[in-house]
């Protein structure tokens, strides 16, 4: 995730020092990539792939776009400088008057009526429904600017009441992004809205999407190979959904007997314990069937040959959403490399590059690294 501009590099000068501090060290754009992504790994610090960091290095070189804060701080540190020297320090807001528009603001969020807020539900439906048919590609710039929209109108609403409503939104729509940010290849980015979606959730006193929100962000640690990070997220939360996530995170780390008998325990709750209900009406539905899919891209992976077909069955399924097809095509390459099928594996391989290409899910490369011939992982 990049801010604007600063003020010290534009398009047309760029940023001479960034770009120098490179050079020195005889580095590519892609090598340099590669080594901040090995440095954020050492860090803790999720960055994004080194395929997107690659085109994010030449945004930042070019004045197009300034790194956040942490990118800043490993910049520095991977070419032992500074940030100024480097053209990125960011200079602070000077003192001066500055028009306020909390009046405008305010009277901004008290127009949204239930008529207004249904009509932004039914955005977020819409949105949802793009991302089935086009993922990324076609819905998160949509659903990023809602997200912003649906923040601004709920910090000017005054009423509790209506409040809970646009956060019950908000939290749903942060999610929804939370997931896609993941899927471009920014952690960073996903982090965050994972972060604001539980903020927004607990406010609407909505647990089971602060819980889901939690589960986001495990997600973001095992998928930037912080298992053991993700799993202390995790601990001591006893909800399906964080149970779920813990066999995830084990089954990313190798783990078949934990993954399994979380899974196990994720499948079949205690007998007693009350349903959950659907919170997340427009975009995160809470089903068994989800619980089933999941659990089959985990252990598929793994060798899981039950798993591995149902994966061919939602990879093959036209009328499934396309963010399932993809991820089901990759558990099943991944699989199938497992299990020594090295032709139908590279099949699959391609098959989800070219759907990840079209639909803009750019993690998908790191994802299906380890069932790439070495001469193409690299």
């Amino acid at each position: 995730m990049t801010a604007p501009a600063t003020p010290e590099a534009s398009p047309e000068t760029g940023r001479p020092g960034l770009r120098a501090a490179r050079a020195a060290r005889g580095w590519s754009q892609t090598v340099a990539a590669r080594e901040l992504a090995a440095l954020g790994r050492e860090r803790a610090a999720p960055t994004a792939s080194a395929v997107s960091l690659k085109t994010q290095l030449s945004r930042w070189e070019n004045g197009h776009a300034t790194p956040d804060p942490p990118y800043r701080a490993l910049l520095a540190e991977l070419y032992g400088t500074d940030e100024a020297a480097l053209g990125l320090a960011v200079p602070e807001a000077g003192p001066g008057p500055v028009a306020s528009p909390l009046p405008a603001a305010l009277a901004e969020a008290r127009a949204i009526d239930d008529a207004a807020l249904e009509l932004l539900a039914e955005q977020l439906r819409l949105v949802a429904r793009l991302d089935h048919r086009l993922g990324p590609a076609g819905a998160a710039d949509v659903l990023t600017a809602l997200v912003e929209r649906l923040a601004a109108v709920l910090d000017h609403t005054l009423v509790t009441s209506r409040r809970r409503a646009i956060a019950t939104l908000l939290a749903e729509a942060a999610a929804l992004a939370g997931e896609l940010a993941l899927d471009r290849g920014r952690p960073d980015e996903a982090w965050g809205l994972h972060g604001r979606s539980r903020a927004a959730a607990l406010e609407a006193g909505h647990e089971e999407l602060a819980e889901r929100a939690v589960v986001g962000r495990a997600a973001v640690l095992w998928e930037t190979g912080l298992v053991e990070e993700a799993l202390e997220l995790l601990e001591g939360r006893t909800s399906r959904w964080a149970t779920l996530a813990r066999g995830e995170a084990h089954a990313a780390a190798g783990r078949t007997g934990p993954a399994r008998s979380a899974f196990d325990e994720a499948v079949a709750p205690p007998a007693g314990s009350r349903p959950e209900i659907d919170v997340a009406a427009v975009s995160l539905p809470i089903d068994m069937d989800l619980v089933h899919r999941r659990r089959s891209r985990a252990l598929a992976p793994l060798g899981d040959l039950d798993a591995m077909d149902a994966l061919r069955c939602t990879a093959e399924d036209p009328a499934a959403p396309v963010r399932e097809r993809l991820a089901a095509t990759t558990g099943l390459a991944l699989g199938l490399a497992h299990a020594g099928h090295q032709r139908e594996a590279g099949e699959r391989t391609r098959q989800a590059l070219l759907l990840g290409l079209r639909i803009g899910a750019d993690a998908v490369r790191d994802r299906l690294r380890s069932a790439r011939p070495p001469e193409e992982a690299r």
